[in-house]
C-alpha cells in the first residue's frame, strides 16, 4: 500500500476557503443548471451570482461584458456544448480581461483533444456532464486555496520608530501618524507599543486600561488567528487599532525575537499599515522589528548627545546590511534658528535628514497631559508637518476629512 501521500481527502462541504466563492454560469443547459442549483442550496461553498444565457464572444456585446465586470465572479462555469467555437472565444475573452476569474469548462464530450483545446483558451478545469460533485468540490478547493494563499501573501507596510535616546518623542510622532493614516486616509492601521513596561501610547490616546497587551499576543504565536487578535485590540475613535504595552512594572515573560517577527508578519497580513513604537536599544526584539520593517524612523532631537547616538545607531545598523533608504533620520523639535544647523547635523550623522518636525513642545505637551494629543488646530506647524508626512506615507491626499467643530484636528481625539 502506498503510504507516501498523507494528504487527507477533501470532505464534502468542508473546504479551506474562508468565505464562499462567487459563481457565474454561461449557457448552461437545463439539467446541469438544476444539478448545480441543488448543490449550491446544500452547501456554503458557492454563491450563484448570475446565469447568463449568451456567450461573450461578439465584439458588440458590451452590455454583457459590463455585466460580467460588475459581477467580478471568482469562477465562471462555461458550457461548451451549445457552440464550442463561441465558447472558446468567450473563454479567451474572459481570460484576457478578467484574470482574477477562474474558468471551468463543462461538456458532455470528454475527448482528450477537446479538453486540451479548452485548457489552451484559458480554462483551468474541465468538468464532464453530468457533473461529478466530488470533482467539482476538489476544483473549488484548488481555487479557494489559491485565493487564500494570495490573500495571505498580501502584506501591509510596517513602519518602526526608534529613539536615539529616551524622550525623543517617538510615541507622540507614532500615534499622530497612525491616527492620520487611519482617519484622514481611511487605511486599516495598527499601532503596536513595544515597551515591555510603562508604555505611553494608550495614555497619550486616552484609552481605557486593557487586560491584554502585545507581549501576551506574541506569547501565543502557536494559535494566532483573526479571532484571537480581536481580544487583544483596543480601538481609538479615529479608527486606529492599538496593541498596548503592559501596565506598570508587570514585565511579561521574555518574548523572543522570533516570536516578535512571527507576530508582526501575521499583523501585516491583517493591516495596510502597522506602526511600531520601539523601546530604546538594539536587542533581539527591536532587531526582529527592524528586519520586518519597510522603514525605520530613527528619531532624535537636535542635541549633541542625541546626534552622537544617531551616528552610533547608523554605524551598527549598517553592519546588518540593510538598504540605505530603509533607515530614515527624523529630527523632532526642529527649529530653523536652532543652535545646530541642518548641515552640521547631516555632517555629524553622515546621512541626510528625512523629516523635520517643528518645535511645538509647549503646545504638544499641554494636549498630551490632557490625554487629547491632537486637539491642536489644523493650522499648527506640528500638525501640518505630521499631516504632510502622512500624505507621503499613504501616497495620496486625505480621503476622509471629517472635521468636527471645536474638537481640534478633524475632531479625531474629541472626547
Amino acid at each position: 500500500m502506498d503510504t507516501g501521500n498523507t494528504t487527507r481527502p477533501t470532505e464534502r462541504g468542508k473546504l479551506p476557503l474562508g468565505e464562499a466563492l462567487s459563481l457565474v454560469t454561461i449557457c448552461l443547459d437545463q439539467d446541469t443548471s438544476n444539478q448545480l442549483k441543488h448543490f449550491v442550496e446544500s452547501t456554503s461553498l458557492l454563491q450563484l451570482r448570475a446565469q447568463l444565457q449568451h456567450y461573450l464572444a461578439e465584439e458588440d456585446d458590451g452590455s454583457l461584458v459590463d455585466q460580467f465586470r460588475e459581477l467580478q465572479p471568482d469562477i465562471c462555469l462555461l458550457d461548451f456544448d451549445p457552440n464550442r467555437e463561441q465558447a472558446t472565444r468567450t473563454a479567451e475573452r474572459i481570460h484576457e480581461a478578467f484574470q482574477e476569474t477562474a474558468i471551468f469548462a463543462t461538456s458532455a464530450d470528454s475527448q482528450p483533444e477537446l479538453i486540451i483545446r479548452a485548457m489552451r483558451c484559458g480554462c483551468s478545469e474541465y468538468l464532464v456532464k453530468p457533473l461529478d460533485l466530488d470533482q467539482l468540490i476538489e476544483a473549488l478547493a484548488r481555487i479557494g486555496g489559491r485565493k487564500k494563499e494570495k490573500r495571505d501573501q498580501a502584506t501591509g507596510q510596517l513602519l518602526a520608530f526608534l529613539g536615539a535616546k529616551g524622550g525623543s518623542g517617538i510615541t507622540t510622532l507614532a500615534i499622530h501618524l497612525a491616527a492620520l493614516l487611519a482617519h484622514m486616509h481611511a487605511h486599516k492601521t495598527l499601532l503596536v507599543d513595544l515597551h515591555s513596561d510603562l508604555g505611553d501610547a494608550s495614555l497619550y490616546l486616552g484609552l481605557k486600561k486593557h487586560p491584554y497587551h502585545f507581549f501576551d499576543l506574541a506569547d501565543n504565536t502557536h494559535r494566532l488567528d483573526a479571532e484571537l487578535l480581536q481580544g487583544f485590540l483596543v480601538q481609538h475613535a479615529s479608527g486606529l487599532d492599538v496593541l498596548t504595552a503592559p501596565e506598570g512594572f508587570d514585565v511579561p515573560r521574555h518574548v523572543s525575537g522570533e516570536d516578535i517577527a512571527h507576530t508582526l508578519a501575521f499583523l501585516r497580513s491583517r493591516y495596510e499599515f502597522v506602526l511600531v513604537d520601539c523601546h530604546p536599544g538594539l536587542d533581539d526584539q527591536n532587531v526582529a522589528v527592524i528586519d520586518q520593517a519597510d522603514q525605520l524612523y530613527l528619531v532624535a532631537q537636535p542635541e549633541i548627545h542625541a546626534l552622537r547616538n544617531v551616528a552610533r545607531y547608523i554605524d551598527q545598523l549598517n553592519r546588518f546590511q540593510y538598504p540605505s533608504d530603509k533607515i530614515r533620520v527624523v529630527i523632532n523639535r526642529h527649529s530653523k534658528k536652532g543652535a545646530i544647523s541642518d548641515a552640521a547635523i547631516e555632517k555629524a550623522i553622515r546621512k541626510s535628514i528625512y523629516w523635520k518636525v517643528p518645535n511645538q513642545w509647549n503646545e504638544v505637551m499641554k494636549t498630551v497631559n490632557t490625554g487629547n494629543p491632537l486637539s491642536l488646530s489644523p493650522g499648527n506647524e506640528f500638525v501640518r508637518s505630521l499631516t504632510s508626512w502622512a500624505e507621503v506615507v499613504a501616497g495620496r491626499p486625505p480621503v476622509a476629512a471629517k472635521k468636527k467643530e471645536g474638537k481640534g484636528l478633524l475632531g479625531l481625539f474629541g472626547r
